[in-house]
């Protein structure tokens, strides 16, 4: 939970930095890479928010081995697309988008995907609310964010370019905010459903006379 938290806080002050450089609504969030140290929370916030995904991973393995592989592959998936983002920073700048640029993009939609449908499954496996609410929520914003992206074939219809960056701003918290009900409900799980097989009655062994 500590990551998700360390990851909202340093991306938070990234944007705050980047006020009056950056037009929140309209610039991507790769806006702020060319802008000195705040290129470095960014990532910062990018990393502890894998590290918190491969925790949430790794719990999920000690308290339900049996029913969690699902889960658990995505949020493998979704620290790998995270600490990509990270090494790959998405090109700011006008014209052709740089190699790196589309490996940012293409981990991103990895990203993007997989904790919200990671949340979904835990979601239900946890009988927790608010995690599957705000999967069914990042799920929506994630359709928005592709209909607005530049050269989707809607974007100009629904003038796209004015929020498409507002949209994305909204997709890192939401993801932050999955991993973190994610972590906590990893102590949740109702006893008679955990597949711990320690549980299991013990054979009887036949005796010898």
């Amino acid at each position: 939970m500590a990551g998700a938290v360390a990851a909202l806080g340093l991306t938070a002050y990234a944007h705050v930095a980047a006020a009056g450089p950056v037009d929140p609504a309209g610039d991507p969030v790769g806006g702020h890479t060319p802008l000195d140290a705040r290129v470095w929370a960014m990532t910062g916030g990018t990393i502890m928010l894998a590290m918190a995904c491969l925790w949430v991973a790794y719990s999920l393995a000690r308290v339900d081995p049996t029913r969690s592989a699902a889960a658990r592959v995505l949020s493998v998936a979704g620290a790998l697309g995270l600490l990509l983002t990270a090494v790959f920073p998405a090109g700011a700048a006008p014209g052709p988008t740089p190699a790196g640029g589309e490996i940012h993009s293409w981990s991103a939609a990895v990203v993007f995907t997989a904790l919200p449908c990671a949340g979904w499954m835990l979601g239900r496996r946890f009988r927790s609310p608010a995690l599957s609410a705000l999967s069914v929520l990042s799920v929506a914003l994630l359709a928005v964010f592709l209909a607005t992206r530049p050269g989707s074939p809607v974007a100009d219809l629904i003038g796209g370019s004015d929020y498409h960056g507002l949209v994305e701003r909204l997709l890192l918290p939401a993801g932050a905010a999955l991993v973190f009900l994610a972590a906590r409900s990893t102590g949740t799980l109702p006893g008679s459903n955990k597949g711990d097989i320690s549980r299991l009655p013990t054979p009887a062994l036949p005796t010898l006379t």
